[in-house]
């Protein structure tokens, strides 16, 4: 009987043991298979809200202060492209606000241009995250968008590209129901 103690309570301290070691050993991550599929959700929730928006609606501006329905989706498809091309591809780009500035007024004038640039956007971003592994989302970039210009990992980059889409997306939305038009449900992840 002290035997069969004995071999249980050895049994059970080394299952706790490996227990242990195998849930505090390092794991590879699945941050960009996950992201993926954050940004697949995100690109068809952006087009089916670009898509309820009429061609001839694009052009509404709620407020003077704001961008209209179409540059709001141009700056989504734009800014995310070059987002992911300076920080995360770390590639040199020309950057030039008021360049932007027009190039987001003349594509958003048009329904089928948006849809077109952020189907393709979204793609680009899409097959930068599933190239990468966890190396790679641990390098880092200097974020010199922001005033204090901080050091971002690649990982923190595609959180702040997502952020910045639900951002405009969600003021597409106001100006889809200010427009009487039907907004998409909300789509989690």
């Amino acid at each position: 009987m002290k035997k069969s103690i004995y071999f249980f309570l050895l049994g059970a301290v080394t299952v706790g043991l490996l227990a242990f070691v195998s849930t505090n050993t390092a794991q590879p991550s699945d941050f960009h298979e996950s992201f993926a599929a954050t940004l697949k959700n995100a690109k068809a929730y952006t087009l089916e809200v670009a898509e309820n928006m009429p061609a001839e609606d694009y052009t509404f501006k709620p407020h003077d202060s704001v961008r209209t329905f179409g540059e709001q989706m141009a700056h989504i498809a734009m800014s995310s492209k070059l987002l992911n091309t300076m920080f995360i591809k770390g590639e040199q780009v020309d950057f030039n606000p008021a360049e932007g500035a027009k190039m987001e007024k003349a594509v958003g004038a048009s329904k089928e241009e948006c849809i077109k640039l952020l189907s393709a956007n979204f793609d680009e971003i899409i097959v930068t995250i599933e190239g990468m592994n966890d190396e790679d989302l641990q390098e880092t970039f200097i974020f010199g968008f922001a005033p204090n210009k901080p050091e971002l990992t690649k990982e923190q980059g595609f959180l702040f590209i997502r952020d910045h889409i639900t951002h405009h997306r969600g003021q597409a939305i106001t100006t889809l129901r200010i427009k009487g038009h039907k907004a998409p449900s909300y789509r989690p992840f």
